[in-house]
């Protein structure tokens, strides 16, 4: 008797270990340049992007709306089947940063190795960028300078 509660507990240990790899968490992360400081209460969208010979599951919604909490972070569920690529955009909620505050990547890639996004400008050069690990994707904005804020209103977007 105790050898076969032994193998249903096995079984059923089992069989709960992997339903839990199927709904993967993706973490977005919204971490300022110059300090490593987390930007908290910023608005992300996130598009799932499947390709034509791919199935979309019913009833799922292909945008998520989300916001990064005190740390700086957002997480949403990644859908089985993946998709084929995601698509993440923060919003920043001020005009003070510079970002390339969007990306379109592969679901694998993200899961695997994980994404960072920086914004390339020589203000930002021989500042440490935080890593992104997989099932993971960091934007960096950085803070406008001084004379970026002053001239911004004269700049044509």
């Amino acid at each position: 008797m105790k050898r076969l509660c032994k193998i249903a507990l096995t079984l059923s240990i089992l069989v709960s270990s992997s339903s839990l790899c199927y709904a993967q968490s993706v973490k977005v992360r919204v971490i300022s340049t110059k300090d490593n400081k987390p930007l908290t209460g910023q608005p992300i969208t996130v598009s799932l992007l499947y390709d034509n010979s791919q199935k979309i599951p019913s009833g799922l919604e292909t945008t998520i709306q989300i916001k990064t909490d005190t740390n700086g972070e957002a997480s949403f569920a990644l859908p089985e089947p993946a998709p084929a690529h995601l698509s993440a955009q923060v919003h920043l909620t001020s005009n003070n940063w510079r970002c390339a505050c969007m990306t379109l990547v592969p679901s694998q890639e993200v899961v695997e190795k994980g994404i960072s996004v920086t914004s390339t400008s020589q203000s930002s050069a021989g500042r440490t960028v935080a890593v992104a690990r997989p099932r993971e994707i960091i934007f960096s904005p950085r803070p406008l300078t001084f004379f970026e804020r002053l001239l911004e209103p004269f700049v044509k977007q």
